[in-house]
């Protein structure tokens, strides 16, 4: 008789009910809870993509970015042209995202790896907001400041059989797990590798890494350009699931929520942010239905998170299970 033991550490248990949870979520759709929160759920998947590559920037390689919705938002907008004007393909709408800003990264990040700290922050945060006037100001090829509305939606086919259709939530909300899925082993494999090593001894120490041999300026130069292939490919996710993109999707406010959803969530692993994003955005979809001054219940845990678990919430729960391991 063939037996399975399977040993996990606590922690290893709490990742595994989780992704079983995230697996099983639409079967409760309209049974156990309103099938809204359905979308909502991809939303949040949708944006754990970006945060992915934002914490490879900020929490490996120690550069934080005020002006990463630069690569959310032109990811979005280079989706919604090619599927309004193109063709509603989606694998090519996806490539499209994460190409136009892997391009803007490359320019971008030339200029912005020469500066270190609160330099940094300040010209991704000037690159970001001129991104944003020109989409607010790019009249009916960008919309303005109205957006791009009715996107279409990019099937998948295999001749005359759809094997995705966008339109069924239970369809979409799978395919962006999927693709959050990849994304996160991706990013796994890139903080395991020689490379993930090289980015945490330049965070660390840039001289020393220097000194030992490393190209300190193409690390940080890859890691830029690597963690903006993130967002905009998980912008062009979003063009899709919303049918809609907006100048918004640039403003400087939604890189101060990728900073804060990484924050809080934990910037020292890959869980930490994802901890974050959820929990920030499905309570303010809650408590914004029924509190007008909500943004103030976010400021007091922020501030309790910073005093009393400054490794986020994820080194909270992780230093529980290690307090308590057998």
């Amino acid at each position: 008789m063939l037996r399975l033991s399977i040993n996990l550490s606590r922690r290893g248990w709490f990742v595994l009910c989780a992704t079983v949870l995230l697996v099983a979520l639409p079967l409760g759709a309209d049974r156990l809870f309103n099938a809204y929160y359905l979308d909502l759920a991809s939303r949040i998947v949708i944006v754990w993509i970006t945060l992915l590559g934002f914490v490879l920037l900020a929490g490996y390689t120690g550069m934080v970015s005020f002006g990463h919705a630069i690569f959310f938002g032109l990811g979005a907008y280079a989706a919604a042209l090619l599927l309004l004007h193109l063709a509603p393909v989606l694998l090519l709408s996806l490539f499209a995202g994460a190409a136009v800003a892997a391009v803007v990264a490359v320019l971008i990040g030339y200029l912005c790896i020469r500066t270190r700290g609160v330099y940094f922050i300040l010209l991704t945060l000037a690159f970001a907001e001129l991104g944003y006037t020109v989409v607010f100001n790019g009249g009916s090829f960008t919309g303005g400041r109205n957006g791009l509305f009715s996107i279409p939606k990019g099937n998948v086919e295999i001749g005359a059989l759809t094997v995705l259709d966008w339109r069924d939530p239970v369809q979409a909300y799978y395919l962006v797990l999927i693709c959050f899925g990849l994304s996160y082993l991706v990013a796994r494999w890139i903080t395991r590798s020689p490379f993930g090593a090289a980015l945490i001894a330049v965070r660390d120490n840039e001289e020393r890494a220097a000194y030992l041999g490393f190209d300190v300026a193409s690390i940080k130069r890859r890691s830029f350009t690597i963690s903006a292939v993130f967002a905009g490919f998980s912008g062009a996710l979003w063009a899709h699931h919303q049918s809609y993109v907006s100048p918004e999707l640039l403003h400087w406010s939604l890189s101060g929520q990728f900073i804060i959803m990484t924050w809080l969530g934990g910037v020292g692993s890959l869980v930490g942010p994802l901890i974050g994003g959820s929990l920030i955005m499905s309570l303010a979809d809650i408590l914004s239905s029924f509190m007008k001054n909500w943004l103030v219940f976010f400021g007091v845990l922020y501030i309790a998170v910073v005093l009393w678990a400054p490794q986020g919430l994820w080194g909270l729960i992780r230093g529980y299970f290690d307090r308590t391991r057998p």
